[in-house]
């Protein structure tokens, strides 16, 4: 087929894929597995701080997270503890999450509701491949911007896709490395508060041969 490139078989075997893989599990369980996703990161993310202390008192945690007198050791040891209390609590969300979405989505399934529920998640599989398909495309304008690939640039999927990608491009945040810095400083604001969860230098002893004070 004239024009018909790689990419556009890339990008179609990503829809079909994404399509049949929405059809089989239904659209109730496509979409509360990405709000699950979306809800594990909140709840990681707001609570974390709060989960060091409890980390601490974890022995095997306590020894693999760095301790010292050291400030700097002491604020990497608080990045540490907060980066680890994250993941911990988006995986025991996203466990929770992963017991009743399957049980849910089994119900709906097996009612009357079941026939439809597959043809939602059809219809839910190719848009979520289209939009997969339009980001990449955004991402690759904002990467190849000098170094194109003619082989993408001479696609169908360019073209067909090409207003697409401009819409999803004026919502997409030119700065989106700088958004997730400022994310994650935020996260680990308290190792620099006053207070904050990072364990205080131990207390410097005394010289042992510190003058004495003059007799009266």
């Amino acid at each position: 087929m004239e024009g018909f490139t790689i990419v556009d078989g890339v990008v179609a075997a990503v829809i079909l894929i994404s399509a049949i893989l929405a059809y089989s599990r239904g659209f109730i369980r496509e979409a509360m597995a990405i709000a699950g996703w979306v809800v594990a990161a909140i709840v990681a993310y707001m609570f974390a701080p709060r989960t060091v202390p409890l980390l601490r008192e974890i022995p095997v945690l306590r020894d693999f997270i760095a301790e010292g007198g050291d400030i700097s050791v002491v604020s990497n040891s608080c990045e540490l503890s907060i980066i680890a209390a994250f993941a911990i609590l988006m995986a025991l969300a996203l466990l929770v999450l992963s017991v009743f979405t399957p049980l849910f989505s089994s119900a709906v399934q097996h009612s009357a509701l079941g026939g439809l529920d597959q043809s939602l998640g059809f219809i839910f599989g190719v848009l979520r491949g289209i939009l997969l398909v339009a980001i990449a495309l955004v991402i690759y304008d904002r990467v190849a911007v000098s170094n194109s690939v003619p082989m993408v640039d001479n696609s169908r999927t360019a073209l067909v896709f090409a207003r697409s990608a401009e819409r999803i491009d004026e919502y997409l945040p030119d700065n989106a490395p700088e958004w997730f810095k400022e994310r994650y400083e935020a996260l680990v604001s308290s190792c620099n508060a006053p207070g904050g969860t990072q364990q205080q230098p131990a207390a410097t002893q005394p010289a042992e041969n510190a003058p004495e004070a003059p007799a009266e």
